[in-house]
């Protein structure tokens, strides 16, 4: 628990987001890029997230056509990768389950598995929402290697631990 609530009071200089500026053109172009029919849906499920508990099938298609575009840079850059999957939203949270699964981090190492992870994409943002990304990747790690870490709480402070030396080393 300490290891938690001390990652949320450390700097990360090499996961600083971009200027106020860069982040509105960021969020300008994903937007664009996105299909307007991917936005009504994603529209639409944020006011009404509860429609979102039932997992219906056009939502979860939604989320695996947005999360492949992401994945693989489909009028995408990397910077926007982070910003869908930190967001706390139902819609991202199934975006977010999506994308990891084109990751299989089985038989790695936690610390190979993150290179690999964040080869992907560049992790910027608020804490809330980095923390959000890194709850994603400690689940996803879980899953391909349940036998590696007794819990997924461990991954996830295992996760923070490797994040808080690498920021230790470079910072």
């Amino acid at each position: 628990m300490f290891m938690r609530s001390l990652f949320f009071f450390l700097p990360f200089p090499f996961l600083l987001s971009h200027s106020n500026a860069g982040l509105k053109n960021s969020l300008f172009y994903s937007a664009a890029a996105m299909d307007s029919n991917e936005l009504l849906e994603k529209d639409s499920t944020e006011n009404h997230s509860k429609d979102l508990s039932n997992g219906t099938d056009s939502n979860l298609e939604a989320a695996r056509r947005l999360a492949k575009r992401l994945y693989q840079l489909d009028r995408f850059k990397r910077s926007d990768v982070a910003k869908h999957l930190g967001k706390n939203n139902e819609f991202s949270k199934l975006v977010a389950d999506e994308y990891l699964k084109f990751f299989d981090f089985t038989g790695m190492t936690l610390d190979h598995s993150l290179r690999s992870f964040f080869k992907a994409f560049s992790l910027i943002g608020e804490t809330q929402e980095r923390e959000r990304v890194l709850i994603h990747f400690s689940n996803r790690y879980y899953q391909c290697n349940p036998n590696t870490v007794s819990t997924q709480d461990g991954v996830h402070c295992l996760t923070c631990a490797v994040m808080l030396l690498n920021t230790d080393l470079h910072g």
